[in-house]
């Protein structure tokens, strides 16, 4: 099982005038088109053979393709079957 998990900084929300809603809705959309669950607030989870690109490619299309994004992230975590990444740092190299 992989999993992608979002945490928020509150304070820059609050900030932006955003909501963590708002912040997920693309992601949402994105797990709709493609199979994976929300299990709960922020965790999206997908089991089989793709799952690991797919939730990479979430993380990689936000991040890249709306730098502001990154200002709101406290925690972006990738989980595969306990091989734990914080993508955030990572993500910064390649913004």
């Amino acid at each position: 099982m992989v999993k992608l998990i979002f945490e928020f900084d509150g304070d820059r929300l609050k900030d932006k005038n955003l909501t963590e809603d708002e912040m997920l809705a693309e992601v949402r959309e994105f797990a709709g088109e493609n199979d994976i669950d929300e299990t709960s607030h922020g965790i999206f989870e997908k089991d089989g053979e793709d799952a690991l690109c797919l939730l990479m490619m979430i993380a990689h299309r936000l991040l890249t393709e709306r730098p502001n994004y990154m200002e709101c992230l406290k925690s972006l975590v990738l989980d595969d079957d306990g091989d734990i990444e914080e993508c955030v740092e990572i993500a910064k190299k390649w913004i």
